[in-house]
C-alpha cells in the first residue's frame, strides 16, 4: 500500500484552494418512520463528503430508509473533497443493525484500517447488510477486513494493485457488482450515484427473501 499511502501524503500537502468560499452545511443522519430500513455510513476524518452527500441521499430517498454516520466519536469530524463537516451518530461499539452498509474513500482511509473496533463493526455490518456500495478506497478498507475477497470490485485507480494483493478480482470499470447485485463498487461519487438506484432495488427485494439466500 506504500503507493497509494504517498498518493494520499501529498494530497494532504495541497493547498485546498481559496477557503473564503461559502461553508457548506453539516452532513447529519436522517431518523425515518418504525420499521424502515437503515442505512450505515462509516466516516471518519478525511473522508471524502462528497462519496457521502449525494450517494447516500439518494439511496435514502429510494428506500425511504434512515441514516446513521459511524465514526470513532460522536460529534463533528472534519470531511474533505469539498470540506465540510459530518456529524456522527454513534461509534463502532454500540452502532445498530444497518441494512445497507456504505463505506465511502478519503484521505484518512489509513486511520480505519489501523483502528481495530472499526474493523471490528466493519466486517460484521458487510456480512450481515443486505447491500454494500464502497466508494473509491472505500473499497480497500472493505477488501482489508476480507469482504470483497474473491468478488469482481473496483475502485480509487491508485488501489488497484492493493485490492489484487487483497484478493479482489479488479475490475478496470467504474462500476463493478457481485453477490447478485449485493455488493457495488464505485471508482468515485458520479460513478456511485449511477448504481444507487440499483442497489436499492436489490436491498428492497432482500427483504422478501428467505433467509440464506
Amino acid at each position: 500500500m506504500a503507493r497509494l499511502r504517498d498518493f494520499v501524503a501529498g494530497l494532504i500537502g495541497r493547498p485546498s484552494g481559496d477557503r473564503r468560499g461559502r461553508e457548506l452545511d453539516p452532513l447529519t443522519g436522517r431518523v425515518a418512520a418504525d420499521g424502515a430500513l437503515r442505512i450505515g455510513v462509516l466516516v471518519y476524518r478525511g473522508v471524502s463528503s462528497s462519496e457521502v452527500d449525494e450517494p447516500v441521499a439518494r439511496l435514502a430517498d429510494r428506500l425511504q430508509a434512515g441514516v446513521v454516520f459511524v465514526g470513532a466519536a460522536v460529534g463533528p469530524i472534519h470531511a474533505v473533497e469539498p470540506s465540510r463537516a459530518i456529524r456522527v451518530d454513534c461509534t463502532p461499539v454500540d452502532a445498530p443493525h444497518v441494512d445497507v452498509l456504505v463505506v465511502p474513500g478519503g484521505l484518512g482511509w489509513k486511520q480505519v484500517i489501523d483502528d481495530p473496533a472499526t474493523r471490528a463493526w466493519l466486517t460484521t455490518a458487510a456480512l450481515e447488510a443486505r447491500g454494500i456500495l464502497a466508494i473509491s478506497t472505500g473499497s480497500l478498507l472493505l477488501a482489508s477486513v476480507g469482504r470483497l475477497e474473491g468478488r469482481s470490485a473496483t475502485g480509487h485507480w491508485l488501489a488497484e494493485d492493493e485490492l489484487a494483493a487483497l484478493g479482489v478480482n479488479v475490475s478496470s470499470m467504474r462500476t463493478a457488482s457481485d453477490d447478485g447485485g449485493r455488493v457495488v463498487t464505485a471508482s468515485g461519487a458520479l460513478a456511485a450515484v449511477q448504481v444507487v438506484d440499483g442497489l436499492a432495488d436489490q436491498a428492497r427485494w432482500a427483504e422478501w427473501m428467505p433467509d440464506g439466500s
